[in-house]
This record gives C-alpha cells, structure tokens and sequence, in this order.
C-alpha cells in the first residue's frame, strides 16, 4: 500500500489529462476535482470537454491499477441565476445519458449549491451543530466551567470556524443561524436560560467575536499566510502590490504594505471573490499591525488581529440574540 506522499507522486500524471482538455483542477490524495469554465452558450462544448476528460481519467486509472469511483462522481454548475437559467438541462439530458448534475455537492465537509449561496450548507451546519450542543447539555454538571468551555470550543467553534472564510459577503440574514448557533453555546457555557441576553457575556468573559468578524479574521490571517507564503500558490498569485509599488519615488502605499484590490465586472464579485475582499480587508487594517502579521504568524500577532476586531464587533455590529 502506497503512504501519501508516494500516492501523490504516483498520481502526478493528472494534471496533465487536466491541461489536454483545457480544464484546470485540484487533488486532494484520491480526490480529484476538474473544473471547465465558459459562457452557457458554450455549454455542449464545455460537457464534451468533461466527458473526454472522465474517459481519459478512467483509462489512465485502469492502467495503473486504480478504480474510478462512479458513485462518487458528481458533476454541478457554478454560476449566477441569471447564467444557471440559460442552461437547456433537456438537451444536456439527450446529448449526454450518462450524465446527471447535482443542485449541490459535498466538497471537503462544505456542501457547495450551483448559485453558491451556501444556504445548504448552513442548514446543515446548524443542524449537526445544535445536536451537539443537545448532547454536551447532558456532561455540563459533570466538568468544571473551564472545561466545560474547551470542550464547547472543540465541538462547536471549530464547526463554526472551519472553512468559514468562503462565507464572505454573505448578507447578515444568511448568517444569522450560525450566530444562533454562537448565542446558544454561550448560554450553554454561563448556564443562561433560553432567551436571556448573552451579548455582554459573549465580549467580557469568553472574548467570542461575532461571526462576521470571525469570518473577517480569517480572511486577514489566509491574506498574510498568502504573503508569508505559507499559503498554495493559487492564493499567493492573488496578493498582489499596488502599481504604485513599482515606482522610484517614497510613496505612503508602500510604507503601509498595501495590497491591489483589483475592479470587478459584477456586484457578486466584489463582495465575495478572494481578490477583493482579500486585499481590502488587508488594507482596513493599521500599518502597525500590518507590520507585526508581517514578522510571522505567532499567538501574539493573531491576539493583536483579534483584539483590533473586537471593538468593531461590539460596537458596530450588534450580535443577534
């Protein structure tokens, strides 16, 4: 049996069928993803593409002795509604039989739906969180407070925490469950009725910050690890300098290690796409603190990071109850 890291070499060859039929992808040890991108008028172009792509992929594993896993191989749709709806799903259907296209898809723990809206994957979220917090009821009176504290951290803020960076932008509405989810693990943790008010709690003694600004803190620590190129390359390339960095001359964005934000065509975009908030949530913060994310990620910058949010979490956003 191969171990991981000759796994992986074993099936650099992927790539390579990715590249042939103009798809680009990413492998995560046997899971593999291929990605085609186009208008929808070029819809039966881009299916022939992953079609060809499937057979090659499964003649390359059969040569060498690997299994394509048909059960597991599911195909979906990114786009705006807009783009989804000139999709002609009939013709797709008679052109292609073997075909079947999902409205979501389980994507490394996070359920992906076509308008990317992650409504599913919230529900889900919620629900599995929830039950958690039923099941740690029943071991309160058993553990100290400090305790009973990791332990909600490890069921349940590491539920909340994971992969929530993809959630930016998100208006507050869709959100609001998992803030639910955060109020009812503090009142879990002070032992607070149902509906009593838990903001103040939340801020003064467990220090939690809210969840947009947890999703922000996120991005900021990814945007610095892409910089410190502890992060992949597809993140890195994205952080770029200001056209100012190129100059001769003394310029202020220079000394404050500003980061590009590039224009976008759509609105979507703009207030979801990794490029922008990125770079813009980068460039929010003081150049002192900048420069300390800057020196090396340790508990003392990401404390700094956090303790610059939280008064932004108090007193701008209310936490809903």
């Amino acid at each position: 049996m191969l171990g991981p890291i000759l796994y992986i070499l074993f099936t650099a060859d992927i790539p390579l069928l990715f590249a042939k039929h103009g798809a680009t992808g990413h492998l995560y040890t046997d899971d593999a993803q291929a990605f085609v991108h186009g208008p929808p008028t070029e819809q039966l172009s881009l299916v022939r593409s992953i079609d060809s792509l499937t057979n090659d992929l499964h003649l390359w594993m059969s040569a060498n002795r690997l299994c394509l896993n048909a059960n597991k191989t599911q195909l979906i749709w990114f786009g705006t509604k807009q783009q989804l709806a000139k999709l002609n799903y009939p013709l797709l259907s008679d052109m292609f039989p073997l075909f079947t296209f999902s409205s979501s898809v389980r994507d490394l723990g996070v359920i992906l739906d076509s308008s990317l809206s992650f409504t599913d994957h919230i529900s889900s979220l919620t629900r599995s969180c929830f039950y958690q917090l039923r099941r740690l009821r029943a071991i309160r009176r058993s553990l100290s407070p400090s305790v009973f504290t990791t332990v909600v951290h490890a069921f349940i803020c590491s539920r909340i925490d994971y992969c929530n960076s993809l959630l930016v932008g998100l208006p507050m509405v869709r959100l609001t469950p998992l803030q639910s989810v955060l109020n009812a693990a503090a009142r879990l943790i002070a032992r607070l009725p149902r509906f009593a008010h838990i903001s103040t709690y939340m801020s003064e003694v467990l220090h939690w910050l809210p969840i947009t600004l947890r999703i922000r803190y996120k991005i900021v620590l990814l945007v610095s690890k892409s910089q410190l190129g502890l992060a992949p390359k597809y993140l890195s390339d994205l952080m770029r300098k200001p056209l100012s960095a190129t100059s001769h001359r003394f310029l202020h964005s220079m000394d404050r290690m500003d980061l590009f934000v590039p224009r976008t065509r759509t609105a979507l975009a703009q207030h979801r796409a990794f490029a922008v908030m990125g770079p813009s949530a980068w460039n929010d913060l003081p150049p002192l603190l900048r420069t300390k994310l800057m020196s090396g990620l340790s508990f003392s910058s990401s404390r700094s990071l956090k303790a610059f949010l939280f008064p932004r979490g108090f007193c701008t956003e209310s936490a809903s109850e």
